[in-house]
């Protein structure tokens, strides 16, 4: 059977599933994989993947491991599984600065819900990785932790704001990645790597933990950092990134709470579905080099030849992009402001802008353009639900350079420019996977969204895996 692309793209590493598998069996310990990962991590520092390490911690989790599974004690679905979390997240005893000086040296006194169900699930976290201030970036450049590089391909990003994470997994440190998702920041860096992500839909997952909470919590006191009502709070997810598909879906239901994290993965080349497929390239929503283009026209064709109905649909995003943008631009960051108050001179000076401009817009405009996001969100919602998924590129080419530029068949494109593929798919709020299906013309790799309904998750999981079997 002919191997995937990401399979290829990973194959100097063991994914999740398969160290679990090891562990429980008794094949291999969990402290012989821990070690592995600290020597991925110390030949690896350069990169500024991992920005703080917890080895010791990690060490006595593995130890405990072992113990359990020599006294007979049944392990759970991520045993030994080496794990780290991206520096907006909140984990108990370790710095929380979200990339930024304004706060340095701060530590979080509780553990985001999600990342704490990993640990119960007994993953072990390593540490925390880089991201742009505030993760407001498409690469994972921070003023206070410096700029994080790309293992596989030095010659561009490794993307962001979850680079950090998309890196460390790349580099064989851990064998999965928290990270967050606003306008693309796990699909993003997911395929300038070369991994797999899950960006899961609105609520799917507890999002409690994220920094900044309201009232500017950051983590430093006893009460669960919670975003506020705002956009950001309302359609940044945390979601896992991985090496296989298969480690999405197991990472993806412990993190929900379900209580069966090993369930099968419905064989859809069966012939018992023919799915209903839609696919776009995209090129509403920005300039898209012609390979991506061809790719789309390809993956379409594989399809319907397997047996599907697929049709192109290349308006559905259209309205979603611009109400994304607009919303994004006046939207109130109260609790970035409340959490950056007197520490101002501080943060950089885009960041702050960014702030004071949303702070600046009227009543009547904020609320003008949540009217209009909704009414585009959805009118794409019921266009989706039409389909079993909805594919379309991560970006209208391959990675960036390290600035954050790309060339579009002679066209420069740089920062959010480059991001409004996944910037309208977040305004739909339904779940997406990120799979690397090809090679750019210089060999770096290009991903397709997977896009399922309202709900979709394990449907959206479940394509991704059988175009992996595809051999796509």
């Amino acid at each position: 059977m002919k191997r995937s692309l990401l399979a290829v793209l990973n194959s100097a590493f063991l994914d999740a599933t398969a160290i679990a598998e090891q562990v429980r069996d008794g094949s291999r310990k969990a402290a012989e994989v821990l070690a592995e990962a600290r020597a991925a991590a110390t030949s690896a520092r350069s990169l500024n993947a991992l920005i703080t390490e917890d080895w010791e911690s990690a060490a006595l989790a593995a130890e405990n491991l072992d113990r359990r599974r020599a006294a007979g004690e049944r392990l759970g679905p991520l045993a030994g599984v080496p794990f780290s979390v991206k520096d907006v997240i909140a984990v108990a005893g370790l710095p929380v600065t979200a990339g930024s000086l304004a706060f340095e040296g701060n530590v979080a006194t509780t553990t985001a819900p999600a990342v704490q169900r990993l640990v119960e699930a007994d993953a072990i976290l390593v540490g925390k990785t880089n991201c742009p201030e505030f993760a407001f970036s498409m690469t994972s450049d921070s003023p206070l932790l410096g700029r994080t590089a790309n293992p596989r391909f030095p010659e561009i990003t490794p993307g962001g704001s979850s680079g950090g994470e998309a890196a460390s997994l790349a580099a064989g440190i851990s064998a999965l990645g928290i990270g967050t998702d606003f306008g693309g920041s796990v699909r993003w860096p997911a395929q300038c790597v070369g991994i797999a992500a899950l960006r899961p839909g609105l609520d799917a997952l507890p999002g409690a933990g994220q920094v900044p909470g309201i009232g500017g919590n950051f983590g430093a006191d006893e009460t669960i950092p919670v975003m506020g009502p705002g956009m950001q709070g309302t359609f940044q997810t945390i979601g896992p990134m991985a090496r296989s598909v298969r480690d999405l879906r197991t990472a993806f239901l412990v993190m929900s709470g379900a209580r069966d994290a090993e369930a099968a993965v419905p064989d859809l080349k069966s012939g018992a579905q023919h799915l209903r497929i839609a696919w776009t390239d995209g090129s509403d929503l920005g300039p898209v080099r012609q390979e991506v283009t061809a790719l789309m026209e390809r993956l379409a064709r594989q399809l319907a030849e397997d047996g599907h109905n697929v049709l192109h649909e290349p308006t559905l995003f259209n309205d979603c992009l611009p109400s994304y943008n607009t919303l994004r631009a006046l939207d109130p960051m109260v609790d970035l402001a409340a959490a950056v108050a007197g520490r101002e001179h501080q943060i950089t000076a885009t960041n702050l802008r960014t702030i004071e401009v949303s702070l600046s817009a009227t009543p009547a405009a904020v609320k003008q353009a949540w009217e209009s996001a909704e009414t585009a969100r959805t009118a794409a919602v019921d266009r989706i639900e039409a389909f079993d998924v909805v594919l379309l590129p991560v970006a209208g080419g391959p990675a960036a350079d390290p600035d954050g530029r790309l060339d579009i068949d002679g066209r420069l494109t740089e920062g959010w420019e480059i991001m409004g593929h996944c910037r309208a798919v977040t305004l739909t709020g339904c779940p997406v996977v990120s799979l690397p299906v090809a090679l750019s013309a210089q060999g770096w790799p290009l991903s397709v969204q997977i896009v399922a309904g309202p709900a979709g998750e394990l449907q959206a999981l479940n394509f991704a895996a059988y175009l992996e079997r595809l051999g796509i």
